[in-house]
């Protein structure tokens, strides 16, 4: 069988949750940032600002679904600190990209999801785990 395929399919197995998930998202970009760093004049940084935009983009359109189970207060205040990370890429992404910033701010999404215990996370009806595929 394809290789491709037996990944996706044990990927497709685990039991991760959903703020598991979304912390390696937000690992994977980071990473790409800081090797983006490291060669600014590469195109490495400029695709990883373009990741980050996007995920951000996405995390937006989705805090801003009136079915999303955050607390509303938490919603806005992400959305703002999202819309404050694509404003930083979209003024200075062919110029003077505030690298740090961005990384900041996504270690420490990476920590806030990291922090919550699954159990909070189950007191406030938010799902915990992938449905078995």
């Amino acid at each position: 069988m394809n290789s491709k395929l037996n990944a996706y399919k044990q990927a497709a197995m685990m039991k991760t949750d959903y703020r598991s998930q979304e912390a390696n998202l937000f690992k994977r970009v980071t990473f790409g940032l800081i090797q983006g760093k490291a060669n600014p004049n590469g195109m490495d940084l400029v695709r990883a600002a373009s990741d980050n935009k996007l995920l951000w983009m996405t995390i937006i359109k989705l805090l801003q679904d009136d079915q999303n189970r955050l607390p509303a207060p938490l919603r806005g205040q992400i959305i703002s600190i999202g819309q404050a990370v694509i404003r930083e890429i979209d003024q200075n992404i062919t110029g003077t990209l505030d690298v740090d910033f961005l990384i900041d701010i996504n270690t420490q999404m990476i920590e806030g999801l990291a922090a919550m215990p699954e159990t909070t996370t189950a007191a406030a009806g938010l799902p915990t785990q992938l449905p078995a595929v």
